[in-house]
């Protein structure tokens, strides 16, 4: 019986650390420890360069002299997010993503309009908040989300790119 019980416990743990090996392809919109933003079928990391061959053509299009990198500081509007770049060794990269409707969804689900409530049961309660923003952090890059009346209101990614 002795043995029995010992085998048991044997075959519990391994089927249970079974489900902790690695994976290639994380469902938490991270690539490398950072948040990566999905819309049908592409991916884009924060920080990475900007690429209008893989973004396609942007809706509108705007720039502004920028007072933290080198050059300006660009805004690409698609039907239902927005892009904005910095320039870093005549390079143009992507600084932040932000949500424009509720046709666009974080890679785990979360729209506009979804509860605090689904915030945190799909990301957890390790989150920094100031006033109504709370933000979650994966490596150079921010995952925030503007809460009012318990309802998300705001997404945006952003990338740490200073640090």
């Amino acid at each position: 019986m002795k043995k029995f019980v010992s085998l048991l416990l044997v075959l519990v743990l391994l089927v249970t650390l079974t489900g902790c090996g690695s994976k290639d392809s994380k469902s938490d919109g991270s690539k490398d420890g950072v948040f990566t933003f999905k819309y049908e079928d592409m991916t884009i990391a924060l920080g990475e360069e900007f690429s209008r061959t893989k973004y396609g053509e942007e809706l509108e299009y705007a720039e502004t002299p920028t007072c933290a990198f080198e050059d300006m500081d660009r805004t690409y509007t698609y039907e239902h997010y927005s892009i904005s770049t910095y320039t870093l060794d005549n390079k143009e990269k992507v600084l932040s993503i932000y949500f424009l409707d509720t046709d666009v969804k974080t890679p785990e689900g979360i729209s506009l309009g979804d509860s605090f409530d689904k915030v945190k049961d799909t990301y957890g309660k390790k989150y920094k908040k100031d006033d109504n923003l709370y933000k979650y952090t994966k490596g150079k890059t921010n995952l925030e989300f503007i809460i009012e009346n318990d309802a998300v209101t705001s997404i945006e990614y952003t990338y740490d790119a200073e640090s």
